[in-house]
């Protein structure tokens, strides 16, 4: 196995590096890092403070798509380059263009496996919880983007000698706002003020979403077509979410926090049903909401 590639396009964002920190440091396999630039790579490398740099390869994207590495033991892709949620109509387009090219060299590679990550956000502004029997119902461009992700990778690889899996993740902490304001809310003022008050949460963190594509690629039965990864059945209103970061605050030595709520009619929610990954992977979450809560605060 140490001579097996991992290929992940999107390596430089934070769940990209999260992952190439896992597999250079804590596994056998070795890592082809794809961005748009390659001194992004360099830059995320630092950030993430990779130990053993010598087992990634860096490259761009024009790169990827002029280089045969059908011989050179890639074992997998881990597709994750996508624009941001927040980004332009125009970047989001651009996204699936590429996707659609990845897939495609992909398939001419003849690369034993594939995995995309998705959004719970697939699954639209349901109340229960989400399994991947729920109906795909995207509500936004962004939303429906990936769930378009998604079935460019069905079209190409459906009838194909490659395994491949949708990921639906559950909000990645440190992708999100909520909880950086928060954070910097708690530690400057003393205050966190918040609006709403219908909403709710789930969060994983990156480091737990590296550590469960590992656990898929390694898994030797049979990939299930669309998996949820997440905390199973977890959710937070806004004021618990409010008052494990104001426990945060206090415990760092600020004096107690106080809170305030304008409730209006916003409305917002969560939760994922992720039994049927963690049953075939193993994999369960490390990171409790007051660890992910606590990283993020040191930061901010």
């Amino acid at each position: 196995m140490s001579k097996e590639r991992i290929l992940i396009t999107g390596a430089n964002g934070n769940l990209g590096g999260a992952l190439v920190k896992e597999l250079a440091d804590n596994t056998p396999y070795e890592v082809i890092a794809v961005s748009s630039d390659q001194a992004k790579i360099y830059d995320m490398l630092e950030r993430e403070c990779v130990i053993h740099r010598e087992r990634v390869t860096s490259m761009n994207s024009d790169t990827f798509f002029h280089t045969n590495w059908s011989d050179l033991g890639v074992f997998a892709c881990v597709h994750m380059a996508f624009s941001r949620a927040n980004q332009s109509k125009e970047r989001i387009a651009a996204s699936l263009d590429f996707s659609k090219n990845v897939y495609r060299r992909l398939h001419e590679m003849s690369v034993p496996r594939i995995v995309y990550l998705s959004s719970q956000s697939v699954y639209g502004a349901i109340s229960e919880w989400r399994s991947e029997d729920c109906a795909a119902a995207p509500e936004s461009v962004y939303s429906m983007a990936k769930y378009a992700g998604e079935k460019l990778l069905e079209a190409e690889f459906t009838g194909s000698q490659t395994e491949f899996s949708i990921l639906r993740l559950d909000y990645v902490i440190q992708s999100q706002n909520l909880v950086p304001v928060l954070c910097r809310s708690a530690k400057e003022t003393g205050t966190i003020r918040l609006q709403g008050g219908k909403q709710t949460f789930s969060y994983i963190d990156k480091s737990d979403v590296a550590k469960a594509i590992i656990a898929l690629l390694d898994y030797n039965g049979p990939w299930q077509r669309v998996y949820n990864v997440g905390h199973d059945h977890m959710r937070y209103s806004l004021q618990e979410v409010a008052d494990i970061v104001a426990k945060v605050a206090e415990k760092d030595g600020k004096n107690k926090i106080s809170i305030s709520l304008e409730e209006n009619d916003t409305i917002l929610w969560a939760g994922m049903d992720s039994a049927r990954f963690m049953s075939d992977t193993g994999w369960h979450p490390l990171m409790d909401l007051y660890q992910m809560v606590e990283e993020i605060y040191k930061k901010n």
